[in-house]
């Protein structure tokens, strides 16, 4: 294996990256049970890496996403007609929905692949039952460019939406193609003001023999699904795009709510847990109440902020030398632009 130098630091492969369908076996469907390099008389900056590289810390929400994935898959493959169905996953920003979407993603992704896929007689093409666009771009030719791009469709850049589409409907069946992710959704947008988003994302999901997901953040807000009383026609689309809308919910804990509270110290212990078997880390500061609740109230309840600051606290402390403590925690939080 070759190995590259970048800024004094030796490399064996470049990280991962969602959008290359080649790295997907590199990427984490689950945390790994691999224990810590090394404890604290160690390479520190080794255990460092071994804490960045935690999870993704199992939660319901992963869960529940996966099962509404698939829920949803079969539902369009048995529907009758026009009723075909999509998920919206929607959440603020922290909250770890782009860790759940994609670990949820990732899982019903290896369970389409143990399926066999015949693309037709004479036609030889790879299986991509999954395909997920995270860069959709801002309309909806790029956004169907980008699902091209992503199963190495050759699209002509001078190819209108509808091309592409009629491109795409007939690849994707050899492909195996049953669901397309596609993250950061309320990014995408209606071309000046015109109303083709909507009618055309309708379009888009009564053509293709797939299941989408959107995932994002305030959907409901965004151009996805937004209302105008422009056009009968364009208020129409919006309506039976919502109409077919399946959502997963994801949102902050309250701090008002017992049950809420219970639920996300079991998330925080998963990963506190995992912390512990660093030899030599002295968790005792972090496992008070007292720790705890400026955590919650630094993370505002938001599952993935509350991860990360929990890493922060730990690597801010041992990179000095330090047990953490709830010091090291308002430390970290402040670094983030994140105060009380």
């Amino acid at each position: 294996m070759s190995t590259a130098t970048l800024g004094g630091l030796s490399t064996a492969a470049s990280p991962p990256v969602l959008q290359n369908l080649k790295d997907w076996p590199r990427l984490r469907r689950r945390d790994t049970a691999d224990p810590p390099p090394c404890g604290l008389d160690g390479d520190l900056s080794a255990v460092t890496r071994w804490i960045r590289s935690i999870g993704p810390i199992e939660t319901s929400d992963i869960h529940g996403i996966e099962q509404a994935m698939h829920q949803v898959i079969d539902h369009n493959q048995h529907t009758v007609n026009a009723d075909r169905r999509w998920l919206a996953v929607n959440g603020p920003a922290m909250v770890g929905k782009t860790q759940a979407v994609t670990a949820a993603m990732l899982r019903v992704h290896d369970e389409l692949l143990r399926y066999p896929h015949d693309p037709g007689t004479g036609i030889r093409a790879a299986h991509i039952p999954v395909i997920f666009v995270g860069d959709a771009g801002a309309s909806w030719p790029n956004l169907l460019r980008s699902v091209a791009e992503f199963a190495s469709i050759p699209v002509a850049r001078s190819y209108p939406g509808t091309d592409i589409l009629r491109t795409l409907r007939a690849v994707l069946p050899r492909l195996g193609t049953h669901l397309i992710v596609v993250d950061d959704a309320h990014m995408l947008r209606r071309v000046g003001v015109a109303r083709d988003l909507t009618d055309n994302l309708k379009l888009t999901l009564d053509a293709l023999p797939v299941t989408f997901v959107f995932a994002g953040a305030g959907l409901e807000h965004s151009a996805l699904l937004k209302r105008s009383d422009r056009s009968e026609d364009a208020y129409s689309a919006a309506v039976q795009l919502a109409g077919r809308m399946q959502r997963w919910e994801l949102a902050a804990f309250s701090s008002t709510d017992d049950a809420q509270r219970r639920a996300w110290h079991r998330r925080v212990g998963a990963l506190m847990t995992r912390l512990e078997l660093i030899d030599g880390l002295d968790t005792t500061s972090l496992r008070e109440p007292t720790f705890a609740a400026n955590l919650f109230g630094l993370a505002d309840g938001l599952t993935g902020l509350s991860f990360e600051l929990l890493k922060d606290t730990v690597i801010r402390a041992i990179s000095q030398h330090r047990h953490p403590t709830t010091d090291d925690l308002l430390a970290a939080a402040k670094a983030r632009g994140r105060t009380r």
